[in-house]
Parts: C-alpha cells; sequence; structure tokens
C-alpha cells in the first residue's frame, strides 16, 4: 500500500463518492477504483460500501481512515526531521485547545509563533474536553492543551496550570456584590452544562453528590461558545472554569467564585509518547508554555501556575 493510495483513500472517504473524488484528485474514475480495489486486495476486506447516492465506509474502512491521515503525516514529519538541526523549525504542527481558554490563548500564541518560527504552520482546533482527548487518541493532533490528562494512556503531559470553577450569570440575575457563592447555595438555579460524558459536567456530578445537592441542569450543550451564549442571553446560568468568559463579556456577564468546596481543574500540555514531536512541534510547545506564564503573570489569564 502505497501513500499515494492512502491519499486516494481519504479523499474517496471526504466526498463519499468515487466520481467526485476522481475529479477532485485528477485522476480517471476507472483508474481510482483500480487503487482501491488493489487496497482491499492487499489487506482483506472491504473498504467500502457501494450504493446509489455513493459510498460509504465499512467498520474496517473507518478503522484505516482512523490511521491513514496519522500516516501521512508522519510521513511529512519525517522530512522535518531529517533536516540540518541548525536550519529553522519548519513543518505542519496540529494544537488543539479546549473550547474555554481558547479565546485568550489563540490570537497571541499564533502571534508569538509568527515571531519565533515563521517557517511553522500551526493549524488550531479547539473543543471540549471529549473532543480534545479524542483528537490526541486519534492521533488526530500533535500536541493539545486539555484537563483529565491522567485519563489516557501513553502519554506525556506537563501540567501547566490548575484554574477554579465559578458559576456566571447574566448580571441582572446574579445580584449582590459577593464574590463567592457555596456550592450548596446554587440551588434551583437553570444551569446549562454539558452532557455526562464531558469533564466539566463529571465535576459538577461529583460534587453535588458529595455534597447532597440537587441541580437544575435544564439545557445540555456540548459547545463552548454556546455554553457562553445561554448564559450571555439570560436563559441559564453555567457552572465553568473562571477563564471560561473573556473580558468583553464582563459588563454583560459576572462571576462568583465557587467555594464550599472549591472546585478546581489542571490543564496540561499533552502529547502521544509513541508519536514523538518534530522540532516544529517542540517550539509550538515552548510557545504554549511561555505564552501561559506571560498571560498569568499580566492577569489575562486567571490560574495558578505548574509549570
Amino acid at each position: 500500500m502505497t501513500p499515494r493510495q492512502l491519499k486516494y483513500f481519504i479523499e474517496i472517504a471526504r466526498t463519499g463518492s468515487m466520481t467526485t473524488a476522481a475529479s477532485t484528485l485528477h485522476i480517471a474514475q476507472p483508474a481510482l477504483s483500480h487503487h482501491l480495489a488493489a487496497m482491499e486486495e492487499e489487506l482483506g476486506v472491504c473498504l467500502l460500501k457501494r450504493h446509489a447516492r455513493g459510498v460509504q465506509l465499512t467498520v474496517e474502512g473507518q478503522r484505516l481512515l482512523d490511521r491513514a491521515a496519522a500516516i501521512l503525516r508522519q510521513m511529512d514529519r519525517l522530512r522535518d526531521d531529517v533536516r540540518d538541526a541548525s536550519t529553522s523549525p519548519r513543518g505542519t504542527v496540529n494544537l488543539c485547545i479546549v473550547g474555554s481558554v481558547a479565546p485568550l490563548l489563540a490570537i497571541p500564541l499564533f502571534r508569538l509563533m509568527e515571531e519565533r518560527a515563521p517557517e511553522v504552520k500551526l493549524q488550531l482546533s479547539t473543543g471540549m474536553s471529549r473532543e480534545a482527548q479524542a483528537l490526541v487518541e486519534a492521533r488526530r493532533v500533535d500536541l493539545a492543551l486539555l484537563p483529565t490528562a491522567y485519563e489516557l494512556a501513553r502519554l506525556q503531559a506537563i501540567p501547566v496550570f490548575e484554574e477554579s470553577f465559578c458559576l456566571f450569570g447574566q448580571r441582572k440575575l446574579l445580584k449582590g456584590r459577593a464574590a463567592t457563592v457555596a456550592f450548596r447555595d446554587i440551588g434551583d438555579r437553570p444551569l446549562v452544562a454539558p452532557d455526562r460524558d464531558h469533564d466539566l459536567r463529571r465535576v459538577i456530578e461529583r460534587t453535588a453528590l458529595a455534597q447532597n445537592c440537587t441541580l437544575n441542569v435544564r439545557y445540555e450543550l456540548n459547545n463552548s461558545e454556546l455554553l457562553r451564549a445561554m448564559v450571555r442571553d439570560g436563559l441559564a446560568f453555567a457552572i465553568m472554569p473562571r477563564n471560561a468568559f473573556p473580558l468583553a463579556d464582563q459588563q454583560e456577564v459576572v462571576a462568583r467564585e465557587i467555594v464550599e468546596p472549591v472546585l478546581e481543574r489542571t490543564q496540561s500540555i499533552v502529547s502521544l509518547v509513541d508519536h514523538p514531536l518534530t522540532p516544529a512541534g517542540e517550539a509550538v510547545r515552548q510557545a504554549l508554555l511561555d505564552l501561559v506564564k506571560e498571560l498569568v503573570a499580566d492577569g489575562t489569564l486567571q490560574a495558578r501556575l505548574l509549570a
């Protein structure tokens, strides 16, 4: 099986159509079908199911797709690994940052990489903790900044900072001047939260159980920006990390730090042990570490440094 065949297969899976993939790849459809048949014969499995509207991946096809992109990225990285060590870092680095802190870090990180390593192409994605964890496990990103790093096997993790949780609400709904709120006093306020598979929701549920509290989780949303939008609109309150709302939202949204008990979580920079970083990846990791230290020092990122 050749890298070209893997690229062909990825394009077929992406488009769901042999005809469209052949057009995109500038190859005759019979030739593309021949390459696919050769892959299926070599692997001894059927990779696609044909139907009237195009093609659909089989279970084996999905398994190959999950690995094909990582294989091709590793081959691209190989060129970077064997370059003269005296040259500046170059190549593509895929990084995922959880959505709660991405608005604070993304643009400054791009700017810092332009200054330090302009030949590094940083591809940045965001998501909630579950999505970020899945991207690391599937080798679709080289690095991630995420919580609950201890849940991942074969992981190299650098704990970077610890952040506390707050109750966020629209200013006119979360009245008073108190800076804190006891967990038990959240009461029956309508809450918006991710589903129970997400780290943030599990923290909330475990604390409620330990405190013998009943919380009113009225809405479930697995999207950081939509969670923030629900709070800004006044439809619900949210228990989120302190840095979840950028400074621009502070006119309409206020925060009360949760106490009794204090809720905290650790954010770590992670990569897979068996997926070593290129010099470009090392440059991104160091830039992210330095940026976090700078933002904590000037108060932009409200957290306790660990690295």
